[in-house]
């Protein structure tokens, strides 16, 4: 079957939906047939006990017919004598009666109608049932009797004891005709497969299946419960399974037994399950249709992304090599345990190189002394742990001149045995920009730097001298003026002087101290610091160390003095601290500033308030930027922060001595 691909959606909606209603008429067929077998089970119910009922009904009217005989007066005085006449008139009306026998209650028997004369015939007390209607005083049914036990035919003897002052003086069994219960059970309407038996409290068949008096079969249980409606699922004598329903007959202790044929009961079932298997089995066809619609859709939808992905990736490829001639990028390849790396022609272009270097070590020779060692650590971390190479180096040229470039590099696994593949890109325009940048910066915070020094020389030796002389002239018109009043106003003008003076002072050594400049870094921060202590009240512990003697590169100083005041700044303002540590120390090669407070920090991910990163951090790194240092922060909620400023050095000049304080 062909379908469309436009059509397989609707196709499995279609199918979708007529699953559920399949399921639903699945369910709904077998509560239906469980619900008419339900009520067929209840219909045999109800035929049992009404069958049981009318048995008890007739039995009843049997022994309510007979009590005339029980009631007549002249048995009172053991006169016999009309009861014989009595008794064959009864008889004539109850065609069912076989005889009717007058006995002692010790069993011999007085009269007895099967006679002609009515003479008596044995004795009455091995008849069943009799010596319980001595003993009750009251009327009993007995069992089946074979032919010739109380009469010509089979018959089932009633004994009604004739009580008289409290006791039986004598017992009237009368004996019916077992065949008015056949016609009982055959008037019944039973189905004909239906087999039903009246039996005895003695297990004797009396009318129903089996032959009369015979006893009646005990059926093999098939170990399974009763059903909830009381049946009972047994095996009959024909070896098939049936349910066997069993009534019990009031007066008498006999037992309706009812076996209907388990196919009959379960006819409504079976034909449900054969349903529910029909319909199951299309329900799953419809599924396996369904999946195969699903499959095939989803087949379509893959090759369509799977050639639009194709489409995307020939595009993508197509914009990659234009990007990589554009970008002028080379690739190569180093195989794993080789010691040669596999060159493009446009790595050989940009290496400036005819052919490419031989092995590993040739590469390495191409490249600037200076940054050949670490160029060889990142290849080879690279190759040893997998971790990805990032570098930009010098290439030397076939012409002894240097280019730029980037190498990048990785493994596609961690321990690969495909080797490493990387790209090379030239970067000396980017290195052109960036040595142009830093030297913007150099030139801007120059130009600062001596802005700043030119109005702090300016404050202090105009405005200052301005300051002096008018504290001067004011302190000559005191001495001159002989009011008390005159004197006040001076020595206020002169407090107000000096106060004008300090932040005169206090300005100057803000924008530049004059001491950076005439007796270096150290005896400056230790200034600093000593004013810091008085108007912050900030616990402040220094330690500088390989610095007496030596002087650092002017710039150099410049830096470290403005990231100190920053960061003492923002301590005052963001980590609401208690104390803090500064450590400067000068190493070979290095310089190192660590500020430590124990101030409320920050998340190291969140790193401080906007502000302060805007303003701050990013100023320092602007600066480390220009002398190649670097930053690092440790920190967190709670726990204080830690600066780490590092700034390499290629040269330490020394101080002359008394420049040192």
């Amino acid at each position: 079957m062909t379908i469309r691909t436009s059509l397989i959606p609707f196709a499995i909606i279609a199918i979708s939906a007529s699953i559920p209603l399949i399921i639903l008429s699945i369910i709904s067929g077998y509560r239906s047939g469980i619900q008419e077998r339900q009520t067929v089970a209840l219909q045999v119910t109800l035929r049992a006990e009404r069958l049981a009922h009318q048995i008890e009904s007739q039995l009843t009217g049997e022994i309510d017919a007979a009590q005339p005989l029980v009631n007549l007066r002249r048995l009172n005085r053991d006169d016999t004598s009309s009861f014989l006449e009595h008794a064959q008139r009864l008889s004539h009306l109850h065609p069912e009666w076989l005889t009717i026998s007058l006995a002692a209650p010790s069993g011999p028997q007085v009269l007895n109608t099967a006679a002609e004369e009515g003479e008596p015939r044995g004795d009455n007390s091995g008849v069943d049932g009799f010596r319980a209607a001595v003993e009750t005083a009251q009327p009993v049914v007995g069992g089946y009797l074979d032919p010739g036990v109380l009469a010509a035919g089979a018959g089932i003897p009633i004994h009604c004891p004739v009580v008289r002052m409290g006791e039986p003086r004598f017992v009237i069994t009368v004996g019916i005709d077992a065949r008015i219960f056949r016609d009982a059970l055959a008037s019944a309407g039973l189905p004909s497969n239906w087999r039903s038996a009246l039996v005895d409290q003695r297990g004797r068949v009396i009318a129903g299946a089996g032959h009369p008096g015979d006893p009646w079969p005990a059926e093999a249980s098939t170990d399974q419960p009763p059903e909830r409606d009381g049946l009972e699922v047994t095996t009959g004598a024909d070896g098939l399974a049936v349910y066997a329903l069993s009534r019990k007959v009031g007066l008498s202790g006999w037992t309706l037994h009812l076996r209907i044929p388990k196919q009959d009961l379960d006819q409504p079932v079976q034909t449900a399950w054969r349903r529910i298997l029909l319909a199951g089995t299309g329900t799953l066809c419809l599924t396996a249709l369904l999946a195969s619609l699903v499959a095939r859709l989803i087949a379509a939808r893959r090759r369509a992304e799977m050639q639009s992905a194709a489409l995307v990736l020939r595009q993508s490829e197509t914009w990659r090599l234009l990007a990589v001639e554009i970008a002028d990028i080379g690739t190569w390849h180093w195989p794993a345990g080789a010691d040669k790396i596999d060159w493009c022609d446009r790595c050989l272009r940009l290496f400036g190189r005819p052919r490419p270097p031989g092995a590993y070590a040739s590469f390495l020779l191409g490249v600037h002394p200076d940054d050949r060692s670490a160029v060889d650590r990142a290849m080879q971390t690279c190759r040893r742990t997998g971790d990805p190479a990032e570098v930009d180096f010098r290439a030397v040229l076939a012409d002894d001149t240097v280019r730029w470039l980037h190498l990048s590099g990785r493994s596609p696994e961690r321990g690969d045995l495909s080797g490493l593949y990387g790209v090379l890109i030239a970067v000396d325009r980017q290195k052109k920009a960036e040595a142009d940048h830093r030297d913007l910066l150099s030139r801007l915070h120059s130009a600062q730097e001596d802005e700043r020094r030119r109005i702090a020389r300016d404050l202090h030796d105009r405005v200052g001298q301005t300051v002096t002389g008018l504290s001067l002239r004011l302190k000559r018109l005191e001495l001159q003026s002989g009011s008390e009043r005159t004197k006040e106003a001076c020595a206020e003008l002169k407090r107000m002087i000096a106060d004008i003076s300090r932040d005169l002072h206090r300005a100057a050594v803000d924008l530049r101290p004059t001491s950076l400049d005439d007796i270096g870094l150290k005896p400056t921060l230790i200034n600093l610091l000593d004013d810091w202590r008085g108007q912050t009240g900030l616990d402040v512990d220094v330690l500088i160390e390989g610095l007496d003697g030596f002087r650092l590169p002017p710039f150099v100083e410049t830096t470290l003095y403005r990231i100190l005041v920053e960061l003492l700044t923002n301590i005052v303002k963001h980590a609401d601290a208690h104390s803090v540590s500064i450590t400067l120390r000068r190493r070979p090669g290095q310089v190192a500033l660590i500020v430590e407070d124990d101030g409320r920090g920050f998340p190291p991910s969140a790193g401080p308030p906007a502000r302060q990163r805007h303003l701050g951090l990013l100023g320092i790194r602007e600066r480390l930027e220009l002398v190649g240092g670097t930053l690092d922060i440790e920190s967190g909620t709670g726990s204080g922060s830690v600066i780490f400023v590092r700034i390499p050095l290629s040269d330490a000049h020394p101080a002359e001595q008394g420049d040192v304080a």
